[in-house]
């Protein structure tokens, strides 16, 4: 797993470090870096990670499991970080 959490008080730069960061890897690696954002306080953790329904059995895939399938691609010509944007919760981490 690869993590890093940002975390401080609304205005406090971390959007600004963020951007410093991929600017300056960008710079030195060469590969162009993307971000992918979501707020998953705005969804319940089932919507984020995945559910079966409890009735037909099927699963449905969440919004970080798809956002992971679709970024962690290696013939991708940059790299995606998926940032959690809101506020920290111990579901979630």
């Amino acid at each position: 797993r690869h993590g890093v959490m940002m975390v401080g008080p609304a205005g406090g730069g971390k959007s600004s470090i963020i951007k410093c960061l991929k600017e300056t890897l960008q710079e030195r690696h060469g590969i162009h870096y993307k971000d992918a954002r979501f707020n998953p306080k705005a969804i319940r953790a089932q919507e984020m990670y995945g559910e079966t329904d409890p009735l037909s059995g099927e699963w449905t895939t969440g919004v970080f499991a798809a956002m992971w399938a679709k970024y962690n691609n290696s013939n991708n010509s940059y790299n995606t970080w998926i940032i959690a944007d809101g506020p920290v919760d111990a579901i979630w981490i």
